[in-house]
């Protein structure tokens, strides 16, 4: 091994060693947010065989279908769950090694593109720990997809400098199905020829990765609801905001001492506001414009500039109009330019400066790493971030009416229903059940109210509203609401017991993994959607009995029984607990109806066989 040889080994591995020592902390880290209804709960990651479907399957989160086309995301979680289960260990791991395999490569980059091992040293530390960097680690389903495409992107970009073409463009097109950032990676290639390379190419040679952009839309005009892309593409309403979000990217990356999980950006700006803003952005451009002839300063700026312009307002966004994952590949010019500035000094200055960022931004990281650790944190940081907007509160009032503590549930639901936001439904919905668990009826109709008047096309408001006025005993009302929901759902009963399943599946899963309390939460939305139902009433009974009430069990077992005489399942359990109890006679009698329902299913089953 030459000498230059070893020292690309050093700098490889304490790029290495710095990223694992401050990201290794994540490993911890449970699921959260947007990962439960993306990964935990999504039925096509259950087995390997679904792999086909998800090159047919639009990115969609618990709020909907989004809009967005990534399967080689949803393949690297179908991987991480046949590897790890839903332990997410496996896929902590398998995002810290992405962002250490992106660093990596930035390395790459910079070293082949400018033939100085220093500043891509300097540069790729920067960006490995800066900040900023921090939600795309931490957040796998919205930061899985960046680091995969960042990771592909770059690796596309290093073969294509090295000419090696073929490898190049297969790169290229992972890293577009992973996220659509990397589409405009063309331009790249194009910027780097035409003012950086050794040769002009000729326009044609760059057709196959359109070609590969081509094949890119046909098939995500399959996938997704709204198909054409070019449609979506039309111009938002918050022009306005752009100079504002640029800065405040910008702003972050300088002094990434304010980062948030939440930003709370207003769509209305001041005229004032709007020319200050627009005046920094016209410095910064000024400066750009007087050092363009620094090839590295006009690559960063040009990087920076062109990987910003999905994400600062200008196409249509959703509710989120700022997010630190959305500059993960902007950070690579911003560090790119910082490090360039930071290498015009002598050798003793650099290693200082570089080492006091890097132990500055290592402290932030491990902060943000901790935001990340659970729900709880994650959603208390969200009331701090944006504490007028309802996103923060909903969640941590969903999250503790999951888990059994209707108090905390109840106090930042109630709040959350103060505030503004889109997720102000759910907080109306999980409100009203809390009150209705605790015997609140008429708070809990008002909330459904509320509801009713919020989104009157929602069969879940009238369905509990109905159910609410049968516990009461007002039949009338029961079926009045009843009535409401059939009109506009003739299949209602069908619906409701899809639900009741679905809500039983989830909460035997809870049970297998321990989580008794989240499981009696899912039994319990069961009972009350239906209160007749065999199999809600014999799961509720296992989880009664696991806690050692076994009249309660009992209880609950009985009263399946009576309403499913046939379900042998019912029978069996009921013997068991009355063993359990020392009632010998009904065990056996409860055992021996078993029998003869089980043997007569499997005479059944062989008369169907013949």
């Amino acid at each position: 091994m030459t000498g230059a040889q070893k020292n690309l080994v050093y700098r490889l591995t304490l790029i290495t060693i710095l990223v694992v020592a401050v990201y290794g902390t994540t490993l911890g880290n449970r699921f959260v947010w947007d990962d439960l209804s993306v990964i935990v709960k999504n039925p096509l990651l259950e087995k390997v065989s679904n792999l086909p479907r998800l090159f047919l399957y639009e990115d969609r989160t618990a709020a909907g279908p989004t809009g967005y086309y990534r399967p080689v995301t949803y393949i690297s979680f179908l991987f991480d769950r046949t590897v790890w289960g839903l332990n997410p260990l496996g896929f902590n791991i398998t995002n810290l090694i992405l962002h250490i395999a992106v660093a990596l490569l930035f390395y790459g980059v910079v070293a082949a593109l400018f033939k100085n091992e220093r500043l891509a040293l300097v540069a790729a530390l920067l960006f490995a720990l800066h900040p900023v960097a921090a939600e795309s680690v931490n957040f796998h389903a919205g930061g899985r997809n960046t680091l995969l495409s960042a990771c592909f992107a770059l690796l596309a970009l290093l073969l294509y400098i090295n000419k090696r073409w073929l490898a190049s463009l297969l790169c290229f097109i992972v890293a577009i199905f992973s996220k659509e950032f990397a589409l405009l990676l063309p331009l790249v290639f194009i910027v780097r020829d035409r003012y950086a390379g050794e040769e002009k190419k000729r326009w044609l040679s760059y057709a196959p990765y359109f070609g590969a952009i081509i094949c890119y839309l046909t098939l995500r005009s399959f996938a997704v609801a709204q198909g054409n892309l070019l449609a979506t593409l039309r111009l938002s309403g918050n022009l306005l905001l752009v100079p504002r979000i640029v800065v405040g990217y910008l702003k972050n990356m300088l002094f990434p001492l304010n980062l948030k999980v939440i930003y709370d950006l207003s769509p209305h700006i001041s005229v004032s506001s709007f020319v200050v803003y627009t005046l920094i952005l016209l410095a910064v451009a000024g400066v750009v414009f007087v050092f363009r002839s620094k090839d590295e300063l006009a690559f960063s700026a040009f990087w920076f500039f062109l990987f910003l312009l999905p994400v600062i307002g200008i196409v249509p966004l959703g509710t989120t109009l700022m997010a630190d994952r959305y500059a993960y590949f902007s950070l690579m010019g911003f560090s790119l330019a910082l490090a360039y500035v930071i290498c015009r000094a002598n050798k003793r200055v650099v290693v200082t400066v570089t080492v006091i960022l890097c132990v500055c931004f290592a402290a932030i990281d491990m902060q943000r790493n901790a935001i990340w650790k659970n729900m709880p944190s994650l959603y208390t940081q969200m009331t701090i971030d944006a504490p007028e907007w309802s996103i923060g509160f909903t969640n941590l009032g969903m999250y503790y009416y999951e888990k059994g503590d209707l108090a905390k549930a109840e106090k930042y639901l109630e709040e959350s229903c103060s505030k503004k936001g889109i997720v102000i439904r759910d907080a109306y919905q999980y409100l009203s059940a809390v009150y209705w668990e605790g015997n609140r009826f008429d708070k809990a109709l008002s909330v459904l109210q509320k509801l009713m008047d919020l989104e009157p096309g929602n069969p879940q408001s009238y369905i509990m509203a109905s159910k609410i006025y049968d516990s009461m005993g007002d039949k009338v009302m029961a079926r009045k609401y009843y009535d409401k929901v059939a009109a506009m759902f003739p299949n209602i009963e069908e619906m409701l017991a899809g639900r009741v399943n679905a809500l039983c599946q989830e909460g035997e899963k809870l049970m297998a993994e321990g989580r008794a309390g989240e499981a009696e939460r899912k039994f319990r939305e069961a009972l009350m959607m239906k209160p007749d139902s065999a199999p809600a009433l014999i799961d509720m009974g296992n989880l009664v009995a696991e806690k050692g009430d076994l009249a309660g069990a009992v209880t609950y077992f009985s009263k399946a029984a009576a309403l499913d005489p046939l379900n042998p399942q019912a029978h069996y359990n009921l013997s068991t607990a009355y063993d359990l109890m020392g009632k010998p006679a009904e065990a056996a009698m409860e055992m021996k109806r078993y029998k003869e329902l089980d043997a007569s299913a499997g005479q059944g089953k062989g008369a169907a066989g013949r």
